[in-house]
């Protein structure tokens, strides 16, 4: 099968696996998202850590209502940012496999390549721009 060059191929075309990861610094990318995915993991750490310590100390005092809904409010967002958080690890490792495949930086949904700002900007995006947007629009 002949493929067409990287310089050659206008942007939207189909991308070969290793067309694109010659194209691209890979190794730039994998130590970026290693980075995130630390920072990301330690900040997970804090926020189970957090999350495990009990309410003990109100429990002694009579709470108002209020406290009582503020503090319950406080918890409720500490486990949707735990969420979001180890939600961001998978899609780290996702990327991570995707680098090991040859597959990094082409758009999961069209197969073209993601520019490589979109890349720098996030990392682990799977999609292009323009399929990102059309996702978000429904």
């Amino acid at each position: 099968m002949q493929t067409t060059p990287p310089s050659a191929t206008a942007a939207g075309k189909r991308y070969n696996k290793l067309e694109r990861a010659k194209e691209m610094d890979t190794a730039k990318f994998k130590k970026m998202l290693l980075d995130e995915r630390d920072r990301l993991e330690l900040e997970h750490r804090i926020q189970t850590e957090n999350l495990a310590e009990p309410e003990a100390e109100l429990a002694n005092y009579d709470s108002h209502p209020a406290d009582t809904a503020s503090n319950t409010y406080e918890r409720t967002k500490e486990y949707a940012i735990d969420g979001n958080i180890e939600e961001l690890i998978q899609r780290i490792d996702d990327a991570l496999r995707k680098i090991e495949d040859g597959s990094y930086g082409i758009c999961d949904r069209c197969k073209t390549k993601i520019k490589l700002d979109r890349l720098r900007a996030i990392p682990y995006a799977t999609l292009c721009i323009d399929c990102q947007e059309s996702l978000e629009r429904y």
